[in-house]
């Protein structure tokens, strides 16, 4: 099996695992339903997590925040810019990530979903989890572009450990600082891989339509 058969099948498996997760969650909360997952995980989180860790926890979530993401994504688009002169890959982080921001708030406004009670953190509704989805999106580009760019097999894999397991304590970290239910956790998993597909399948389809209209200066 060649490379891009093997990446159609990852995204498009991704693609139908994110919409029936987005459907199955919010059509839930829409009728005003409770997930036992919520309150299961939430306990199982306050009683596993010590302080320590959880501040640790919450630390790496900042990776997620609203600075760091702008951030992030600047400096992912000045590397594309300076390094590999990549304007799609430019045009997608951008569009993507400040993008997802924006729709996140979008379906927050939507769904009206309180936050879990005692929250004295974060204001605005709970679903989904900004942090999550954004940084899903953010992140799974950064993968990408370094599976895209480097041959380098210990550079491919060593990312996708890093970025894993850091959008792993992401979410844990949001449930178990009594900012999120488990449920918006998993659908801003849903959500950030769902226009994380979209996101690659744009972003190639600009590259292919770059390298036909190249290829057709230089037959001239």
């Amino acid at each position: 099996m060649n490379r891009n058969r093997k990446q159609t099948i990852l995204l498009t498996t991704l693609l139908i695992a994110s919409l029936a997760i987005i459907i199955f969650i919010t059509r839930g909360i829409l009728q005003n339903g409770s997930f036992q997952l919520d309150a299961a995980l939430s306990k199982y989180f306050t009683r596993t997590i010590t302080t320590d860790w959880l501040h640790i926890l919450e630390t790496l979530a900042l990776s997620a925040s609203k600075p760091a993401m702008i951030t992030i994504s600047l400096l992912v688009i000045g590397i594309l810019w300076i390094k590999k002169r990549d304007y799609a890959g430019m045009i997608t982080v951008f569009v993507f990530v400040m993008g997802g921001n924006i729709v996140n708030k979008l379906i927050k406004s939507w769904t009206q979903r309180e936050r879990p009670t005692g929250n004295m953190l974060e204001d605005g509704f709970s679903f989904p989890s900004g942090h999550v989805m954004v940084g899903f999106i953010m992140y799974g580009l950064i993968v990408y572009f370094i599976y895209h760019y480097t041959s380098n097999a210990i550079i491919k894999n060593t990312s996708f450990l890093i970025v894993s397991l850091l959008l792993i304590c992401i979410g844990v970290s949001r449930v178990a600082a009594g900012e999120h239910y488990a449920t918006d956790v998993i659908a801003g998993y849903a959500f950030g891989g769902f226009f994380l597909v979209i996101a690659i399948k744009l972003y190639q389809l600009m590259t292919q339509e770059r390298n036909a209209i190249q290829q057709v200066h230089r037959d001239v």
